[in-house]
């Protein structure tokens, strides 16, 4: 086979090329996911690769996803649940228009949801519930903690994360 008879897909050319790449006026970039929705398109950036049906929602304005130092405190506990980006989709609120807990269950259909920094009202939940409680709505177990630059640094606010993680993934 010649060089000159390989095919590249756009899924490919995306994998390839991690940053943005245009073609045909359309842009592809490793993550975003699109879905059809009243015949528009809606495209959300994410990191991961939402293997385990796990959907991480956090905000943080002054980033894409996260700064440099909450993302590896996420991977740490992650890791302390025996999961890995790869099992997430990482999406920060502060970077999408009209969200709301329905369109992101329908892009990203999730067993889990947990929330860093985002509440229930902004997440247009139809329930309210305290920091650090499991809460099952739907099919989905949803649960509200501070940002991860509040939980790092205050010993009572790991340990209580820590306690629901515990008991959802029973580690």
């Amino acid at each position: 086979m010649s060089i000159n008879q390989i095919v590249l897909t756009p899924e490919i050319i995306a994998e390839l090329f991690k940053e943005s790449l245009v073609v045909n006026k359309e842009i592809l970039s490793a993550g975003p996911k699109k879905t059809e929705s009243n015949s528009s398109q809606v495209q959300t950036k994410f990191l991961g690769k939402h293997k385990s049906k796990i959907l991480v929602v956090v905000h943080e304005p002054q980033a894409v996803f996260l700064q440099d130092t909450q993302l590896a405190y996420l991977t740490r506990i992650l890791n302390a649940c025996r999961l890995t980006m790869e099992d997430i989709a990482l999406i920060n609120s502060a970077t999408l228009q009209n969200f709301n807990y329905r369109a992101l269950q329908q892009e990203f259909p999730s067993n889990f949801v947990l929330l860093f920094g985002v509440t229930t009202t902004q997440l247009q939940l139809p329930i309210d519930f305290p920091l650090y409680q499991l809460q099952k709505l739907e099919r989905t177990t949803f649960l509200q903690a501070p940002t991860l630059e509040q939980i790092e640094p205050s010993k009572s606010d790991r340990e209580k994360l820590w306690e629901s993680l515990k008991k959802y993934f029973d580690v």
